[in-house]
C-alpha cells in the first residue's frame, strides 16, 4: 500500500511539474508574438513575402539534405571498400597463422621423434 501511495505521489508531482512548465511556455509564446492589425493588401503582401521566404528556406534545406545524403553514400561506399580490404587482410592473416601453426606441429613432431 505504501508503494502505491509513493508511486501515486510521484506521478502527481510529475503531472504538476509538466502542467506548470507547459503553461509558462505557452504564456511566453503568446507574449512574444506581436499581433498588429494590418490592412488587407499589406497583409497579403507580407504573407506572400513570408511564403516566398519559406519556400526559399525549404529549398535550401532540401539541397542541404541532398548534399548530406550524397556524402553519406560516398562514406558508405568507402566503408564497404575498407571492410573488403580488412576482410581480405584477415583471410590472409588467418592463412599465415594456419601455416605457422601447421609448421609448429610438424616441428614438434620432429622434436618428439628425436631420441633423447
Amino acid at each position: 500500500m505504501k508503494r502505491f501511495l509513493t508511486i501515486t505521489a510521484a506521478l502527481a508531482i510529475f503531472a504538476a511539474a509538466f502542467c506548470w512548465l507547459s503553461q509558462s511556455r505557452a504564456q511566453a509564446q503568446s507574449t512574444s508574438r506581436q499581433t498588429t492589425p494590418a490592412s488587407g493588401s499589406s497583409s497579403t503582401a507580407q504573407s506572400t513575402a513570408a511564403s516566398a521566404q519559406d519556400v526559399e528556406r525549404y529549398n535550401q534545406l532540401m539541397r542541404a539534405q541532398e548534399d548530406k545524403a550524397k556524402r553519406v553514400e560516398t562514406l558508405l561506399v568507402r566503408q564497404e571498400q575498407l571492410m573488403d580490404k580488412q576482410e581480405a587482410a584477415f583471410t590472409r592473416f588467418q592463412k599465415i597463422l594456419d601455416t605457422w601453426d601447421q609448421q609448429q606441429k610438424q616441428y614438434q613432431q620432429y622434436l618428439d621423434s628425436l631420441k633423447k
